[in-house]
């Protein structure tokens, strides 16, 4: 069984980068031995990092951080995963402090006491959304790209987009707010189609992975 876990860096709940995030995912889930599940960051309180160290010297297998708070649980949820799709929206260029946050307390996956990069070959995945052309898209995916090479991952794009996936949350990318559709992303046919063969690439790293660890194990 393969176990692809998305997170949806937006504040704003049930928006386009959720609903973008849920296409991907739907699309995962349709395939075989694959399951999925999600994490918004609409409803988390998750604090910065503080860089207090606590975890150099105190940290345990069931609290990787001091902090106590929603990331906790995400902890676990990152360490049980096959793959990771992170997913952010462009905000000046860049991507959402709510999942900057997020990376930044993976700190203790990288100098823990216990944990030393757990995330290391797992397959990674960025998405990103920006309300028009030339707002970040790039810039937000190169950002989570970053994050998931900086963990030892293993980084799946989809060609379409160069650096992961990306869909514009007006018509063409044009900046023009309309009411309805609620999801315009949903509306952009390229970011649907790179999201899908980002998914598809992600399934089929984890699965030559998952077979290579078995031939080592022989």
């Amino acid at each position: 069984m393969i176990k692809i876990v998305g997170v949806s860096g937006s504040r704003v709940q049930e928006g386009n980068l959720e609903a973008y995030l849920a296409e991907a995912l739907s699309h995962a889930q349709g395939q075989e031995g694959v399951e999925t599940e999600t994490i918004t960051l609409a409803d988390k309180q998750i604090g910065p990092c503080l860089h207090c160290n606590w975890c150099i010297k105190n940290q345990t297998p069931d609290r990787p951080c001091a902090q106590q708070d929603d990331m906790g649980d995400i902890y676990a949820r990152l360490l049980a995963a096959d793959g990771v799709i992170l997913a952010s929206p462009a905000h000046f260029g860049r991507m959402s402090g709510a999942l900057a946050d997020l990376m930044d307390r993976t700190r203790a996956f990288v100098h823990g006491k216990i944990y030393r990069f757990p995330l290391k070959n797992k397959v990674g995945g960025a998405l990103a959304i920006s309300f028009f052309r030339g707002a970040g898209l790039e810039t937000t995916l190169a950002g989570i790209d970053v994050f998931c090479l900086t963990h030892q991952m293993i980084l799946a794009v989809s060609g379409l987009y160069h650096l992961g996936a990306g869909a514009y949350a007006t018509r063409n990318g044009m900046g023009v707010f309309e009411k309805e559709p609620r999801h315009m992303a949903l509306e952009d046919n390229y970011g649907l189609v790179s999201a899908r063969v980002l998914v598809d690439r992600m399934i089929e790293l984890i699965r030559l992975i998952k077979a290579g660890q078995e031939a080592l194990k022989r």
